[in-house]
């Protein structure tokens, strides 16, 4: 063997998948992305297998390696030799198939991989993005609900379907430390942080960007580096998330981001902003996600009144206003849409204010979530001391001592670290331990320190830098300590909303010691005109962006006449920002909430668990609490599902797996040692010496304990175990006893779906198979048939050996003559093939409704926001080019025999 994991494969090459000894020996038809995707055919797998040219497992073998197919055949060989595998791994495989069906399905199984409370806005948000065809969308959550985990979940979606190989990321500098810590712990995705000082240790930009197909850059080195911002603009990426992004007002940071909104598949803009209080931020944004987006400001500003007009009409029905009299305004305002003068039947108050959302809102692509809509927060109390000069530090400690030994843990913020460290020190006078989060050398070792000071055992305060803002959830503390006032709102409130955080279940109390002079000044600020320390001040950063520059002119002055006119006129700003953030956008709300796009997810996924849908989520009235109990439930079943298929497949290939003995409760250790049975794991390194993976399965327990790894979707250890089965011979056969079986036996066959592979070296999102599993059911398709001439098919028998499975015994039977299984086999798949073909229906009557919506949705909007036609028709030629070429892709799907099984009674 001559390398593995190298990135100079070349056509013509024998390799070996190290984890998958039962493809044999493969040759390399085809190298991508400069050895990072492979097409190989492997001797003992039907037709072109795609494989990662970094996977350590794929191993080159001496040219004169003989091309021999595996010594095991398919299933059918296995039967007619009577060499079936056993029914536990036949029952194995089952389990992992349906498991995978349920989580590529509506991408469900990365809407629930993240490391948060299950929370019905966010998924919806992220599902909505998903199932577009273009997930191109200005996410303005108001602060504190989730965007950042609605940005990763959409990116954990793409990642599932295999459209998310090169995503780059852009934030403010302050941030990018952030972005990186959520990703990995929260969807345990590993991105690159491409500092000015990384980019030229690898080279430079181009360089960089080669090697980092998942990066991170800041705003300033994007702004600042033209050779890194014009490099970018030269990579198509997949998704490209820009975080803070009301800062692209500024001109010369547009002009970098600009281009690589452009060339990218995907984008998603991060603002908290409203609206009304800042327009011209959302006229630049749109434009940058839009299909056709408005020409100029002054159309967009008109479109802006035009929708106004709309969710006034909105508001009146919400209140419970006459339909009559809405109906009367919408027929002024659009004379020509059929469903304002319909009068068999009239059109009620719920399918009017649908209506309005789906074809009258502000634009397609803009999600918002308020406050008021999500509910789940509690409220912040400020707890306020002045003291004299020089007394501050002392009554710092003192305030710490006080509620450490009452039982709280105490979260002390400062940007000095000398004051925190004399704190630290004061606070140990008086018996205390704290901890001080920036000691921590790396984001291990913070881990580790976040656990000590989240055990109740553990010590009770934690000081911290700015840095403790790195997206670090502290929801199970409930006092913030305040060593000292930023001159900055927007860092204040980052460091409240450590704690006031969804999944806090107690009042805030935010303790403030101030010294008379400068100090009481900016707190008396805080507290009256801004209100900080009662509602947050996320998205009013038009408002509050300069008060640190206003505040040294103010310095300047020093007269109280000033400071009293500045204190007037700050009041103002902030209750005219508070009412724009206040009223709202009804139509926006509604299209936000998805709960209608909820409710389909949840019962599809109920319907191919076999389970009847909840209460509550059928109906024109669709329960918001069920959708969220639904959620709950779904991802249990996935998280108990993959724990039980992941460890049953760990302790058969020799891991040492610990449930139960040396581990807390809903902990499992898993320890790749010299026990292991096989050479390799796909996608991972094997360790030379033994190495002890710890995490858990359970939401709950890894929400509450960073340092646990979370074995979810996307975990390369859970994937690796997964893949193992999936992509594995082990059973793909077996005999088994079912009293019900046919008479003289069936045979169950089940069919994988498969879209064309040859296209799918292309990188990334733009391949038209990865986008038509968007529209194609890829579950499974099993048939049960009789084996007595004939070969009738059984309905539902294939089902029944599926809900049965964990139950299913060995079948003592020889060998199947090889003529009666293919005669079965093909009066099976000609069945399938029937399955194949409604799906391949129901897949282009789902990618025309898709289609023609946006179709009429774009030529809508682009009218509206005065689009010459010369851009509007380019863009329905791309979308018809798309439709096309979809349709072609999901044309040429195929079945391929996945396993197969002798039942006899």
């Amino acid at each position: 063997m001559v390398r593995g994991g190298s990135m100079a494969w070349k056509t013509g090459t024998k390799v070996i998948h190290r984890a998958q000894r039962g493809w044999g020996v493969g040759v390399i038809v085809q190298v991508a992305e400069e050895g990072r995707r492979l097409a190989v055919r492997f001797a003992g797998r039907e037709g072109i297998t795609v494989v990662s040219g970094r996977d350590s497992a794929l191993v080159e073998v001496p040219a004169d390696t003989p091309i021999e197919k595996a010594a095991a055949g398919g299933p059918l060989d296995a039967l007619a030799s009577g060499e079936q595998g056993a029914a536990t791994a036949f029952a194995l495989r089952t389990r992992v198939s349906r498991l995978e069906a349920l989580r590529r399905a509506d991408s469900l199984g990365a809407l629930l991989s993240s490391r948060v409370h299950v929370l019905p806005h966010q998924v919806g948000a992220a599902g909505r993005i998903l199932s577009d065809r273009l997930p191109r969308f200005v996410l303005a959550d108001e602060v504190g609900l989730g965007k950042t985990v609605e940005a990763g979940l959409v990116f954990a979606g793409m990642r599932q379907l295999g459209i998310a190989e090169r995503v780059l990321v852009v934030v403010p500098e302050h941030l990018a430390f952030q972005w990186l810590a959520e990703l990995f712990h929260k969807f345990n995705a590993l991105f690159s942080l491409l500092t000015p000082e990384r980019i030229a240790a690898l080279g430079g930009a181009e360089a960089a960007l080669a090697r980092s197909p998942h990066a991170i850059v800041s705003f300033e080195a994007l702004r600042d580096d033209p050779d890194l911002a014009d490099v970018a603009a030269d990579i198509p990426f997949d998704l490209l998330v820009v975080d803070e992004a009301h800062h692209l007002a500024e001109d010369a940071l547009h002009a970098a981001v600009a281009p690589l909104c452009r060339a990218a598949y995907g984008v998603l803009l991060l603002t908290a902003t409203p609206v009304r209080l800042d327009p011209r931020e959302y006229f630049r944004l749109l434009s940058l996600v839009e299909p056709v987006p408005s020409t100029t400001l002054d159309e967009f500003l008109a479109r802006l009144e035009q929708h106004e007009a709309y969710a006034e009409v909105a508001r009146t029905l919400l209140a419970g206003g006459s339909e009559a009299e809405a109906l009367g305004a919408l027929r002024a305002l659009a004379p020509g849409d059929e469903l304002f003068t319909r009068e068999d039947p009239v059109p009620d108050r719920l399918t009017l204010l649908a209506h309005l959302a789906d074809r009258y809102s502000l634009s397609a692509r803009l999600i918002r979530n308020r406050r008021v809509k999500v509910g789940a927060f509690t409220s912040r109390v400020l707890r306020r001391k002045d003291v004299g000069e020089g007394e501050k530090r002392a009554a710092l400690v003192e305030l710490c001592a006080r509620l450490a030994k009452g039982g709280e843990k105490v979260l002390v913020f400062g940007h000095d670290l000398e004051l925190l460290r004399e704190l630290q020190a004061g606070i140990g006078g008086e018996g205390l331990e704290a901890l001080l989060y920036d000691d921590a050398p790396s984001l291990e070792g913070r881990d580790r320190l976040v656990a000590r000071f989240r055990d109740p055992e553990g010590p009770m305060v934690l000081l911290s830098g700015e840095s403790g803002g790195e997206g670090r959830n502290f929801q199970f503390a409930c006092q913030l300590v305040c060593a000292d006032l930023p001159e900055s709102p927007l860092v204040l409130e980052q460091r409240i909303g450590r704690l006031d955080r969804l999944g806090q279940h107690r009042p805030v109390e935010i303790h403030l010691v101030v010294e008379p002079g400068e100090e009481a000044f900016l707190a008396d600020l805080y507290e009256k005109e801004i209100g900080i320390f009662e509602e947050p001040v996320g998205g009013l950063d038009a408002v509050l962006a300069s008060l640190p520059e206003e505040l040294e002119a103010l310095r300047r002055k020093r007269t109280d006449r000033t400071r009293e006119a500045f204190r007037k006129d700050l009041a103002e700003r902030v209750a005219t920002a508070r009412r724009a953030q206040h009223e709202g956008d009804p139509l926006l709300d509604i299209r936000s909430a998805a709960l209608p796009d909820l409710a389909r997810l949840v019962k599809g996924a109920f319907g191919r668990m076999g389970e009847e849908v909840p209460e509550g989520i059928e109906g024109p009235r669709v329960s918001g609490e069920a959708v969220e109990q639904s959620l709950v439930t779904l991802s249990r079943w996935l998280e108990e599902e993959l724990e039980e298929v992941t460890t049953d497949v760990g302790q058969r290939i020799g891991m040492e797996v610990d449930t139960d003995q040396n581990v807390h409760p809903f902990e499992v250790a898993f320890t790749l040692g010299s026990g292991m049975r096989i050479e390799a794991l796909p996608g991972m390194e094997m360790p030379e010496e033994p190495v002890t993976y710890l995490g858990s399965y359970w939401r709950e327990t890894a929400v509450a304990r960073d340092e646990l790894q979370w074995f979810a979707t996307g975990h390369k250890l859970v994937e690796a175990l997964v893949g193992l089965v999936r992509d594995g011979d082990a059973g793909r056969s077996a005999a088994l006893k079912r009293e019900w079986a046919p008479r003289r036996g069936g045979l169950y066959v089940r069919f994988e779906p498969r879209l064309a592979s040859s296209a799918d070296l292309a990188p990334g999102a733009r391949v038209a198979s990865r986008q038509a599993s968007r529209y194609l059911d890829l579950s499974p398709v099993s048939v049960l048939v009789e084996l007595e001439p004939g070969h009738r098919h059984v309905a539902g028998g294939a089902q029944r050996v599926e809900d049965e499975i964990e139950g299913v015994q060995d079948a003592k039977v020889g060998p199947a003559p090889a003529a009666l299984l293919q005669a079965a086999r093909e009066a099976a798949e000609k069945e399938a093939l029937e399955i194949l073909a409604r799906r391949r229906e129901e897949a282009h009557e789902l990618l025309a409704f898709h289609a023609d919506y946006e179709e009429e949705r774009l030529i809508e909007s682009a009218f509206q926001g005065g689009a010459p036609r010369a851009r509007i028709e380019a863009a329905l030629l791309v979308l018809r080019q798309h439709r096309e070429v979809v349709g072609r892709a999901i044309d040429k799907a195929k079945l391929e025999l996945d396993a197969a099984a002798v039942v006899v009674p």
